[in-house]
């Protein structure tokens, strides 16, 4: 009786391996630029792998450390985000959520700082404005502090100036929305802008840099696109407001759709945001990473007698490889695709690209295919294959099914009935065939087309 296939391409998220992500992460150009610090903003399709990136840069902490950076998440890397409850209350102008992310940010720093012991001069004196407003405390949750600098920040809001000696009901503590006059300075008031200003001097003294991570973006307003909207133009123009502090980083991880919703509008700061990067994923980087995971399992590597050291360093050993494991091709004829590409093409997002998400995904159904046939007795597979055309067909449904439901209908409910009206039918539509199936005049099509 055959057994059952012991074999795993890794999870498809990356924070949910994070323990094993560096054994086969591809060193990418991306990498090497946020790594070296030239990067701030990273983009990239849904699945792309910027949660990688960031999952290996926290995960690098200590040889960052011995470089004299500091990384600091600002963002919890699985669960509910820390952003949730901004929904219930949200910032009601940008200038206030500018404000709840400055605050936020010295608050982060403060946390770094006192958990490491180096909380002292200047940078004691700006705790100690933290804890005076009631926005530092002893339990200090991302989503504690998170919900502070936001009560904080929109009672400063609501009120424009400090009188000098004395506070407004409400607000507490000597921190301004603008800078202070002379007279408040004396008497110790500081406004959010210079409490940076402050961290920034003291960390530059301590010859330590800061780069304040911000991932999991796409999920944390996802229900609801105004907010969304405005919560991101005010981190980004925040981001730009502490451009000029030589010690202070943010690392903004973000889909690039997301950026383009956000900036379809106009986003004066847009043109300035130049420190980025997209990541893009060739179909040899794809069959590279598929190719790395799979010599992580011992089954193939002693079915194949693989040379691991040869097989990482030579791309057309990997392909041999990749058409061991697998057929050369699903549908067999001359005019058709090889394997690879075959998946490749069933992957693809409208927009012609294929995420490693996807791709993962869909290897690891193969396997659970390949499995199911073997408990039936229906195992097809050629040659030295492990896998046989009816289990890479057979993954496409699943795969396609949880694409739908967790990508297309997830961010997408208003146009849920219509796309359920394009299932069995052809692939390739256009507005007036479209039309007809969504019984809609072809304005309206465009309209539903462009969403």
């Amino acid at each position: 009786m055959q057994t059952t296939l012991n074999i795993n391409f890794g999870d498809r998220v990356a924070e949910n391996e994070s323990n094993s992500l560096d054994s086969y992460f591809i060193k990418t150009e991306h990498w090497q630029k946020l790594r070296s610090g030239s990067v701030d903003i990273i983009f990239g399709s849904k699945g792309a792998g910027k949660s990688a990136l960031y999952t290996l840069l926290v995960k690098d902490e200590n040889n960052l450390e011995k470089e004299g950076i500091t990384v600091i998440s600002a963002e919890k890397p699985t669960g509910q985000t820390v952003f949730s409850e901004i929904k219930d209350t949200p910032p009601t102008g940008e200038a206030e959520f500018v404000t709840l992310w400055k605050i936020y940010i010295c608050q982060l720093i403060i946390k770094k700082l006192t958990d490491k012991k180096l909380c002292c001069g200047i940078a004691s004196e700006v705790k100690d404005k933290l804890v005076d407003a009631g926005i530092i405390y002893e339990d200090r949750s991302l989503k504690r502090l998170i919900n502070s600098a936001r009560q904080f920040a929109k009672k400063l809001i609501n009120f424009e100036s400090l009188e000098a000696g004395g506070g407004i009901e409400g607000v507490h503590g000597k921190i301004t929305f603008r800078t202070p006059s002379a007279e408040n300075k004396i008497l110790g008031y500081s406004s959010v802008d210079e409490l940076l200003e402050d961290l920034n001097e003291f960390l530059t003294e301590q010859k330590i840099n800061i780069w304040v991570l911000f991932d999991r973006l796409d999920v944390a307003f996802d229900q609801d696109p105004e907010l969304e909207k405005n919560a991101l133009r005010a981190l980004f123009k925040t981001y730009r407001d502490i451009e000029d502090l030589d010690a202070i980083y943010l690392k903004i991880f973000l889909r690039d759709d997301i950026w383009k919703r956000i900036t379809d509008e106009g986003f004066r700061e847009s043109s300035h945001i130049t420190r980025t990067t997209t990541i893009f994923w060739s179909p040899q980087s794809l069959l590279n990473l598929i190719i790395l995971r799979a010599i992580k399992n011992k089954e193939i590597t002693d079915k194949f007698f693989v040379d691991l050291e040869e097989v990482q360093k030579n791309h057309q050993k990997q392909i041999n490889l990749y058409y061991q494991i697998y057929p050369r091709q699903v549908d067999v004829g001359e005019k058709q695709s090889d394997t690879f590409d075959w998946i490749l093409n069933r992957v693809r997002d409208g927009l012609g690209n294929a995420a490693p998400r996807e791709v993962i995904h869909f290897h690891n159904e193969i396997v659970k295919c390949e499995n199911e046939n073997i408990a039936i007795g229906q195992r097809k597979v050629e040659g030295d294959n492990i896998f046989s055309r009816l289990s890479i067909k057979g993954a496409t449904a699943e795969v396609s099914k949880v694409k739908t439901e967790q990508n297309l209908f997830a961010e997408n409910p208003s146009l849920k009935n219509y796309i359920i009206k394009l299932e069995g039918k052809k692939a390739e539509q256009n507005v007036e065939t479209l039309s007809m199936v969504w019984e809609t005049i072809d304005e309206e099509t465009k309209k539903y087309l462009q969403s």
